[in-house]
């Protein structure tokens, strides 16, 4: 059976539960945070040693098959957890086994397959023995107990998990002001745990604003790029050399911070191809495999109105000299920063629309 996030939920909170599971997905701390919320809804807040038995990706499936036969002691249930099952190492005998430990579980028995740390979106499209064998698992639990997956949120499904995080620990905060932190850490949920935990202590309780938001949220270095970039399109040249300055204080590189204007610009360049060739965003989103970083195209759509297209063609040249001149001679990397932002911020205002 398949379930869904909600269903999962529900399923957990009816204390329904199947013998066997797969929790899985990109969205790894889902992945993390459901597996715990599963083996406490089974064995409770502190699993006695006897009934539950935890496993990591280099144990041996005659070992995961005894803990599976263990009798609950002074408890309802037995619980097998296997951690990251090591799927490379795996042959046909050793499905065959697990094939058998699954259909022979005793009903007070509940395994549960978690892969926290598997990159099932690096297996799509591939014809090779490990996604073979990951889908003869999934398979195999489909049919004999619950498959849960957690695919890639977007901005917006991120934001809705922030509002719900901070509800959940007394912090009222809005969805436009949740998509702000988004805009600020990006959508990596481990990093954006992080910052809800930190606004919530510093909030007490009490509403959490978009001034708490931007005095204690951390901005990572693709968002300080795109906003330099952005300032530079909007021939804010002030704003740009100071956001320029905070990453040097910082100690960046100036090649990474020319590579992260190099992937804004052709952000820039991606959406624009979309909207005069009637491309749908997603589409171009999936064929570059953004992922849950669709919203950064679709901000670049936003903004392109500030920039004509053969400039960002010049832009993007520009650029590649820039890069090619860090990687291959001995100059001061600031100044050569310093002086594409201002090369950048002219080739935005000489080329108008006029010439597009």
């Amino acid at each position: 059976m398949i379930l869904n996030e909600s269903e999962f939920k529900r399923q957990m909170k009816k204390k329904e539960f199947s013998n066997v599971y797969v929790i899985y997905g990109e969205e790894k701390f889902l992945v993390k945070v459901y597996t715990k919320q599963l083996v406490k809804a089974i064995m409770g807040e502190e699993p006695p040693e006897f009934n539950f038995h935890n496993f990591d990706n280099n144990s041996e499936l005659n070992d995961i098959a005894v803990a599976c036969d263990v009798m609950p002691f002074m408890s309802e249930y037995n619980c097998v957890v296997v951690t990251d099952l090591n799927i490379d190492s795996l042959i046909k005998s050793d499905m065959e086994k697990l094939k058998t430990i699954i259909k022979n579980l005793s009903p007070s028995t509940k395994l549960i397959f978690t892969f926290p740390t598997l990159s099932t979106g690096g297996m799509e499209g591939r014809k090779d023995t490990r996604k073979a064998q990951f889908k003869s698992i999934v398979k195999l639990v489909d049919k004999n107990g619950v498959v849960v997956e957690y695919p890639k949120y977007d901005s917006h499904a991120t934001s809705k998990e922030l509002v719900r995080a901070a509800s959940k620990r007394g912090c009222p905060l809005t969805l436009a002001n949740a998509g702000k932190i988004v805009d600020y850490v990006g959508t990596d949920l481990t990093a954006l745990q992080n910052e809800i935990d930190k606004l919530c202590a510093y909030a007490d309780g009490k509403e959490i604003t978009i001034d708490m938001i931007n005095d204690l949220v951390h901005i990572n270095l693709e968002t300080k790029v795109y906003y330099i970039s952005n300032y530079i399109i909007k021939n804010d040249l002030q704003r740009a050399y100071k956001e320029h300055g905070i990453l040097f204080y910082q100690k960046t590189e100036p090649i990474v911070i020319v590579a992260n204007i190099a992937n804004a610009y052709m952000d820039l360049y991606r959406a624009r191809v979309a909207g005069e060739s009637g491309i749908p965003i997603t589409v171009v989103a999936n064929e570059f495999n953004y992922g849950k970083r669709s919203f950064v195209l679709t901000n670049s759509a936003r903004d392109g109105r500030y920039i004509s297209t053969p400039a960002i063609r010049k832009s993007i040249d520009e650029i590649i000299n820039t890069d090619l001149k860090l990687k291959s001679t001995s100059a001061n990397g600031r100044i050569l920063v310093e002086k594409l932002i201002a090369k950048l911020s002219l080739i935005a205002k000489e080329i108008s629309y006029a010439k597009n």
